[in-house]
């Protein structure tokens, strides 16, 4: 089960990997989060409810172009 990012976080891997500032990676997350890909992205927590069902979440996102690959990955690893 994957830790879900919060803010800081967010915030510190987009610089460290991508290069991208604080301001811009808030932006993006803001876009993603319209559009209905990620949860509310400007939060602290970093806990997943113990009732959330991620593999259907997962499953949506094997129809992407961009990352269906890699979802389809993760929902084929066990556990």
């Amino acid at each position: 089960r994957p830790l879900p990012l919060d803010t800081v976080e967010l915030e510190k891997l987009a610089s460290r990997k991508l290069r991208i500032n604080a301001k811009e990676t808030m932006k993006i997350a803001e876009k993603l989060y319209t559009q209905g890909f990620i949860s509310y992205p400007r939060t602290e927590t970093n806990i997943f409810p113990a009732t959330l069902a991620l593999t259907p979440l997962v499953e949506l996102q094997t129809q992407s172009q961009e990352w269906g690959t890699f979802a389809q990955r993760v929902l084929a690893q066990p556990g």
